[in-house]
């Protein structure tokens, strides 16, 4: 398995080839790769790139509050669904659409690389170039960057680049699953590059997600309709609840929590306060996971 067979120019849709630490297509496109094993492919005065990603304090946030594994069980989720779908005599390419850090792509393929006899190579899109090198250096932790990085073989690759997920630099129809968690789902995008075969695996919050967080936050906390999503050119194919209640061990994995939800841009200075002043705090984890299939 090779990354560059299924990598496109974010500017003109051409292959890849990789020349020492530059990949180049056939129109004469360069983008280097950075020291931690990424290349940026977010093609640039786009006007679609114009929020330029989480920022270093949010990356830090997310990967230290994932390490303490109060949210594994999400992953585990979407990975039970997707041994389910992927065909394990096949090369399987997931594409983990809005990936952050890579913690959830990098355990869905740790858990994934012994069921696909294929091989499986997972590519994380992210406008952040800050979550790419954080997901690269994890990849590259575990083994799944291979001896080169970038262009290396493999049965088991992760890759992490930042992009334009509503312009994917990816060839028509070579995905066999999206995953999308937590993030805007790219419809028409994720139509193109999917197979025929392919599937969109999509991680929301449920009605009681952080409800104990919101209730300290708000004086007014607002639940959703619980609406299933319905998305043109997909039909829903499965459903499954992961609902759980965790603790918050102290002030700062309580703070990162909330730094890595949307809550952090909406929350009044007496809400924060509030917040704050607990010493740890139980929270519920309520998260619907769905599988839709092409129509």
């Amino acid at each position: 398995m090779n990354i560059l067979h299924y990598l496109r120019c974010p500017l003109c849709g051409g292959g890849f080839s990789r020349n020492n630490n530059v990949l180049s297509c056939s129109a004469g496109h360069s983008f280097d790769l950075a020291k931690e094993g990424y290349v940026n492919l977010l093609p640039p005065g786009k006007g679609k790139n114009a929020r330029t990603g989480d920022e270093k304090d949010m990356i830090r946030a997310r990967r230290e509050f994932l390490a303490l594994g109060l949210y594994a069980p999400i992953s585990d989720g979407i990975a039970e669904l997707l041994a389910g779908y992927v065909k394990d005599d096949r090369e399987t390419l997931l594409c983990d659409s809005g990936c952050g850090e890579g913690y959830h792509t990098l355990r869905i393929t740790d858990a994934l690389k012994d069921h696909v006899n294929g091989g499986i190579l997972s590519v994380g899109f992210d406008a952040s170039k800050f979550a790419a090198a954080c997901g690269m250096k994890a990849s590259a932790r575990a083994g799944f960057t291979g001896e080169n990085g970038i262009g290396s073989e493999g049965n088991a690759l992760a890759y992490f680049l930042p992009a334009n997920i509503f312009s994917l630099p990816l060839a028509d129809g070579c995905v066999s699953a999206v995953i999308s968690m937590f993030a805007p789902v790219a419809v028409q995008e994720n139509l193109r590059v999917l197979k025929d075969d392919g599937i969109l695996v999509t991680a929301s919050s449920g009605v009681g997600h952080l409800w104990e967080m919101r209730d300290l936050l708000y004086t007014d906390v607002h639940v959703s309709d619980g609406v299933v999503p319905e998305y043109d050119g997909f039909s829903l194919a499965e459903e499954k609840k992961v609902c759980y209640t965790v603790t918050l061990p102290d002030k700062e994995a309580t703070a990162n929590l909330f730094t890595m939800t949307p809550f952090y841009y909406k929350t009044t200075e007496a809400g924060r306060n509030r917040l704050y002043g607990v010493d740890s705090l139980q929270v519920t984890v309520d998260t619907d996971l769905r599988v839709y299939k092409r129509k």
